[in-house]
């Protein structure tokens, strides 16, 4: 699921020809949406609409981080408050009102999936990432909050996304920036980073994003750095007894998991583009977000499948839930859809 912000140096604003053969060439599942291409109503409108045309029969899952507060991508339509504000009120009924109206006015642009709620506890006053982006420091009020928002949410069919898994709220490291660690044991995670994941799963949440963050009590895989040499641990993007064994086995996930940006220094600076991309579909992801260079990576995965590093039945269970979540949304390119001057004029009016 790439990122196509900007295009010889100029926002992507519409559709461009390069972009479209992309889309085809790659038989691409999925696009995330940033600030630089979302500007106004119509014209986020038509950009959504286009990329659906240039989709194969499924349908893209057009996606963006529309959570509220400081991580607002949208430039017009309604800006409501983050978590923090949210979880000051300590209503539920809130907090679901407002994720029905970010689905509402995300779903009349036509984008379908939205990386929200942030269910990170915020209990490390040091975190420079997380912040006012987490609804508190009490587990309870994270997972009440969060699934009223998701519940909101996705009672607009915009399909929501729990994040940053396991937790990257006990953190001082910005994993934009660097790999931070989280070194508490499995049961203390359960009481606490965990309880709000497992919370929204058991009621129903579509997606789960990963975190680029260290947990060396679950695993203790020790890999080296391509950047230094060093022996560094393997962040929960990348492990498959975070993700496959904790996440499916232990906690009961079926949904689809996506990775947290591949193009953040966590990850680049340590496993290099491809390799980072084989690791993280052979630890459960089934969505790798915003790799570093499409035609390497998509090469490096056909290789890595072909040799037998990756099974295709590793594949299959991948497509198998991203084309559930489809079925469920409606993410479907219809027979006859609704010609875009009829949406563009409901939206208007």
């Amino acid at each position: 699921m790439p990122d196509f912000r900007k295009w010889n140096g100029e926002n992507v604003t519409e559709m461009l020809p390069e972009i479209e053969h992309l889309v085809k060439d790659y038989h691409l599942g999925g696009v995330i949406l940033f600030r630089e291409n979302v500007v106004t109503t119509e014209q986020t409108t038509r950009l959504v609409n286009d990329y659906q045309e240039a989709a194969e029969k499924f349908g893209l899952l057009m996606t963006i981080d529309q959570e509220g507060g400081i991580v607002t991508r949208l430039q017009s339509g309604t800006d409501m408050p983050g978590n923090m504000a949210l979880g000051a009120t300590r209503s539920t009924d809130i907090s679901y009102n407002v994720g029905k109206a970010i689905g509402e006015e995300l779903s009349a642009l036509g984008i379908n999936t939205n990386f929200a709620p942030v269910l990170d506890v915020n209990n490390n006053p040091d975190n420079p990432v997380i912040g006012v982006r987490s609804f508190g420091e009490d587990p309870d009020l994270v997972a009440d909050m969060g699934i009223a928002y998701t519940k909101g949410l996705q009672s607009t069919g915009v399909a929501a996304t729990a994040k940053h898994f396991p937790g990257h709220g006990d953190t001082d490291v910005d994993s934009h920036l660097g790999l931070p660690e989280v070194p508490h044991d499995k049961e203390r995670l359960k009481e606490v980073e965990l309880y709000p994941f497992q919370q929204a799963m058991d009621a129903g949440i579509d997606m789960i994003m990963t975190a680029h963050v260290t947990f060396p009590k679950i695993d203790d895989t020790k890999v080296i750095s391509k950047k230094t040499g060093e022996e560094i641990a393997l962040p929960a993007t990348l492990s498959h007894k975070v993700l496959t064994e904790l996440m499916r086995e232990e906690m009961g996930f079926d949904g689809v998991i996506t990775t947290d940006a591949l193009n953040m220094n966590a990850i680049t600076d340590h496993f290099g583009s491809v390799d980072a991309v084989i690791r993280a579909v052979k630890a459960g992801s089934d969505i790798v977000l915003m790799p570093v260079g499409l035609e390497e990576v998509r090469n490096g995965l056909l290789t890595a499948i072909e040799e037998g590093e990756i099974t295709e039945e590793r594949i299959e269970a991948s497509v198998e839930r991203i084309l559930t979540l489809k079925l469920e949304r409606g993410i479907i390119k219809q027979e006859s859809p609704q010609p875009l001057d009829e949406k563009l004029q409901t939206l208007l009016t």
